[in-house]
């Protein structure tokens, strides 16, 4: 089970056997954010430059070029070592390389989507978070009444080090924590009880300060599953819609479990008039937000945006929360999701309300209890008749769900959560399209 938690840190001078001090330290992690930007941004470019090319060798060859062959590796490998290799960046070679591959892995994501044209292709803002390899962290506390905590972190490559004047290639730096639950998990990580896995290293503007968000695993062997009873054959079959963010419901019951889109809805439209107002309003500023560029004069709105996403979290929590309790009231020993990669190309609801995080906190709350989470193929799950399995080609979405065989209705959403609460539903599904074509 992997989980994140924010830490607070100043530069630990006492620690550091150099001359820099705490504003020098900002200035040089700010320096290194401007890098990561840098690394991330070549990387796009160098994806899209071999994706071009891939494309016009099939057109000309009928197949595609083996990356091998072409450029001597990988792809993967051939963004890391075209960065490492040109001697302007100082990232220490662990970071560079987690750097490397998250954007790597962003644009393979959104490959598809920019092909299309249905999406831009992506440019890193140069607000990014350093990436940390768990290689490069590592984590110890203080004896004493008043026990301290640090982590010292490997930041720079050789020259790096150099370039900043420096005798090592790390920085030690102070954690400010004060909640009891932060403690524990700094401590459990120095013991090894739980493990440590690659991190962000952020500045927060508001508080002025860098902050560690210290990722970390609790084996599963390790994790205490709160004590209740589950029955392992029963399945939870939840979907995300627009109308509903969440529609559950139990194999072959008639409950269900649904979360209205009123409180999300009512949100938006406010946030949205909100921002549109400021907006107008910046036409008109006062002085101090004239003549620093158009960021400056919309600060205020682009402030919205922030708003917006921590809402969406706080909802998401909350609604994971709540389904996992009924699960928990029902004795659920599964939970079946719908794998929704590429949903952003068909629902627009989905992709700007994070379905993938609503999942994951799904999912990390169902392993506290020892809920197994299955993810099913949702092609054709809606049109799938709960009652009879025949499949209703051509079937437009309505509210009500009417089967063309049978006459079955039922609500559209909880005909769509009982097929997803099937087990072996993909297979089930691929049967019954295979039957229905042999009678045609």
């Amino acid at each position: 089970m992997i989980k994140v938690v924010r830490l607070p840190l100043i530069y630990a001078e006492d620690k550091n056997d150099s001359d820099m001090d705490y504003k020098k330290v900002y200035e040089v992690l700010w320096d290194l954010q401007k890098q990561t930007r840098k690394i991330k941004n070549k990387v796009i470019q160098l994806c899209w430059e071999y994706s071009n090319f891939s494309s016009d060798y099939k057109k000309t060859f009928q197949e595609y070029p083996d990356e091998k062959a072409v450029i001597g590796k990988s792809l993967r490998g051939f963004v890391y070592s075209e960065c490492s290799k040109s001697g302007e960046f100082d990232l220490y070679a662990s970071n560079l390389s987690a750097t490397t591959d998250k954007s790597y892995k962003e644009f393979n994501n959104s490959k598809a989507e920019m092909f299309k044209g249905t999406r831009s292709i992506i440019n890193y803002n140069s607000n990014q978070p350093l990436e940390i390899s768990k290689k490069s962290i590592f984590m110890f506390d203080s004896d004493g009444e008043h026990r301290d905590y640090y982590i010292n972190i490997k930041l720079f490559s050789r020259k790096g080090k150099e370039k900043y004047n420096l005798s090592r290639t790390d920085l030690t730096f102070k954690a400010l924590i004060k909640d009891k639950s932060s403690r524990c998990i700094f401590e459990r990580c120095v013991s090894g009880e739980y493990d440590i896995a690659g991190s962000l290293l952020l500045y927060n503007k508001k508080k002025r300060m860098w902050c560690l968000n210290l990722t970390y695993e609790i084996p599963s062997e390790k994790l205490e599953h709160k004590k209740v009873y589950l029955d392992k054959d029963k399945i939870l079959g939840v979907t995300l819609d627009f109308k509903y963010p969440i529609c559950a419901s139990i194999n072959g019951d008639k409950r269900r479990f649904i979360i209205n889109s009123d409180e999300i809805d009512n949100f938006r439209k406010k946030t949205e008039q909100r921002r549109k107002s400021l907006l107008r309003q910046a036409k008109y500023c006062g002085d101090g937000r004239i003549g620093h560029g158009i960021r400056t004069r919309n600060r205020p709105a682009y402030r919205i945006e922030d708003k917006i996403a921590r809402f969406r979290d706080t909802a998401n929590h909350k609604y994971s929360r709540a389904l996992i309790e009924f699960a928990v009231q029902n004795q659920c020993g599964i939970i079946q999701l719908e794998d929704l990669k590429g949903v952003s190309t068909e629902n627009l609801f989905l992709k700007n309300w994070s379905y993938y995080d609503l999942q994951t906190k799904i999912e990390q709350k169902a392993m506290e209890y020892g809920i197994t989470v299955h993810y099913v193929n949702p092609n054709y799950t809606s049109i799938r008749c709960s009652q009879c399995g025949h499949i209703n080609i051509g079937l437009e979405q309505n509210p009500e769900f009417v089967c063309q065989k049978c006459g079955y209705k039922t609500d559209w959403h909880y005909n769509t959560s009982q097929n997803i609460s099937v087990k072996d539903i993909a297979d089930i599904i691929k049967a019954d399209i295979k039957e229905q074509n042999k009678n045609k």
